[in-house]
């Protein structure tokens, strides 16, 4: 196990098969989530954020796209452009994965990256539309991981990005869709 999944705490059985579950489904890439949280917890070290800290980043990342589990595959495989009543499907999974968690007591950092990781930074994202700083850190910083993660992913819908085109779409949205501060820590230790 890396170093990175080592600061999640031991996860109950469910959550591991709910996880397993979503990297199965079709559309969704397999190790997405662990990926992502591998990349939260560098951009986290590299701003030098405490081990606690990292611990609840670690576990929000890695739970970042749970509510997907209530997402039908044949939305999440569309080979396609998705419909407007398909999009807003997919917008659900943020606050249908913060419910499910609520439910089972996980801790409200944790929450709060679920629940916000697709927020903007210029306020166009959702469930909530927050922005700037109104956003909680460890969701500002999994919204550059996850965003970096399914760039370098084939989707059903497009290849994946070459790392040069990657790095520069992140230094493209830094200060209006992703916090510059976490795309600037990414970037450095990618380097």
């Amino acid at each position: 196990m890396s170093q990175q999944l080592q600061l999640v705490p031991p996860l109950e059985t469910r959550w591991v098969t709910f996880l397993n579950e979503l990297d199965g489904r079709d559309g969704c890439v397999p190790g997405h989530s662990e990926n992502v949280c591998k990349l939260a917890v560098q951009i986290g070290r590299t701003l030098a954020l405490a081990e606690a800290e990292l611990a609840l980043i670690a576990t929000g990342a890695l739970m970042h796209d749970i509510g997907k589990v209530f997402i039908q595959s044949r939305v999440l495989a569309k080979p396609t452009r998705l419909s407007a009543s398909e999009w807003e499907t997919i917008r659900l999974h943020p606050a249908l994965g913060e419910a499910l968690l609520t439910a089972n007591l996980f801790e409200d950092a944790v929450l709060g990256i679920v629940r916000w990781h697709h927020e903007r930074w210029d306020g166009r994202g959702y469930p909530d539309g927050l922005g700037g700083a109104a956003i909680p850190l460890g969701a500002r910083i999994v919204a550059a991981a996850d965003a970096f993660s399914a760039m370098r992913e084939s989707r059903p819908y497009r290849p994946a990005l070459y790392l040069d085109d990657a790095m520069d779409e992140l230094e493209r949205t830094s200060w209006t869709q992703l916090d510059g501060d976490c795309v600037g820590a990414l970037l450095r230790s990618l380097n």
